[in-house]
């Protein structure tokens, strides 16, 4: 197990840095130039190459690169070009008004989707496992935008049950914890929050079906039939089995978290970490797309190390050679 760990570690770290690599020549050669929201044509040339120069843009690409590379090493993100402020505190911040939208949302569609997806499997050939394919094959041919904007206007124009959008009410600045109390925030998570798992229970549900369907031929649920055993503890045995690619799936949605659900956070005017990115794009703010990109990579690379322990736990033939 150690010379596994030192060994995946030692890939993530290259893996990681690959990324970064590529991201930074990607934003250098991408068309548009960061000063253009700042300057004018009556603008003189040396203004916009000192304001270049500030930024840094100004030396040697491969200067940039290098220095670039050890900011990342010393987690070091800069200042935002266009918020004038340290790109850390700005993300994190966006970063947690992201996770506050998604955890509950993704891990009540992870839970549901397992077990309406275990359930049609263990059925199968049913009228509840044919509804379940059919529902699924529906729900992932709409698009987001769609789902949200049904939903916005059904519970928030048309019936007026639930806030449009937004973390608070406009003009409202409360505090994090008297947020976190108000009724208000958490009725403002629902329409968002349903949007996500409407759209993304379909993968979990259909993805624990077809793996339920391939357990239910192995040799091991005949032996555990055989001893006597209940139906629901055979059920158990049978979906712990069949959790292992569920896992992988899962970790991997989790570890998007950072980046936030894009189109939601659009939809319903979350000032999540989404929207940040989104407009960091169209502004060319390097720190900003650099410090977010490079953190959605940890956060991968470090969720398929925790699928891949998960493994070994879930089913004892795993080992770690």
């Amino acid at each position: 197990m150690r010379r596994y760990l030192v060994s995946r570690f030692a890939f993530m770290v290259v893996t990681v840095y690959a990324i970064a690599t590529i991201l930074f020549f990607l934003l250098r050669v991408a068309p548009g130039d960061p000063t253009s929201r700042f300057v004018n044509e009556a603008l003189p040339r040396e203004d916009i190459l000192a304001l270049r120069a500030a930024w840094g843009l100004e030396d040697a690409l491969h200067v940039q690169y290098l220095r670039y590379l050890r900011n990342l090493t010393l987690l070091e993100f800069g200042t935002s070009f266009t918020l004038r402020e340290p790109v850390a505190p700005v993300l994190f911040d966006r970063i947690f008004n992201s996770v506050l939208l998604l955890t509950p949302a993704l891990v009540l569609m992870t839970v549901l989707g397992v077990i309406l997806g275990a359930a049609a499997g263990w059925r199968r050939g049913s009228r509840y496992e044919q509804t379940i394919v059919f529902v699924s094959l529906l729900g992932r041919g709409m698009p987001t935008f769609f789902i949200g904007m049904l939903v916005l206007m059904l519970f928030a124009y048309q019936r007026q049950w639930l806030p449009a959008g937004g973390m608070t009410a406009p003009g409202e600045l409360p505090g994090r914890v008297e947020m976190l109390m108000s009724l208000d925030f958490w009725k403002r998570m629902i329409l968002p929050g349903v949007t996500i798992i409407a759209t993304g229970i379909y993968g979990p549900m259909l993805l624990m079906r077809t793996s339920i369907i391939e357990v239910l031929g192995e040799d091991f649920l005949e032996v555990l039939k055989a001893k006597g055993l209940p139906g629901w503890r055979i059920a158990v045995h049978a979906a712990r089995n069949a959790m292992l690619p569920v896992i992988t799936s899962t970790a991997v949605t989790f570890a998007f978290i950072i980046d936030g659900q894009v189109i939601v956070e659009q939809i319903f005017s979350w000032p999540g970490a989404g929207r940040l990115i989104v407009q960091s794009m169209l502004d060319r703010d390097y720190p900003v797309l650099q410090a977010a990109f490079f953190l959605v990579a940890v956060s991968v690379v470090v969720a398929n190390l925790i699928a891949d322990l998960l493994y070994g736990y879930l089913d004892p033939r795993v080992r770690y050679d």
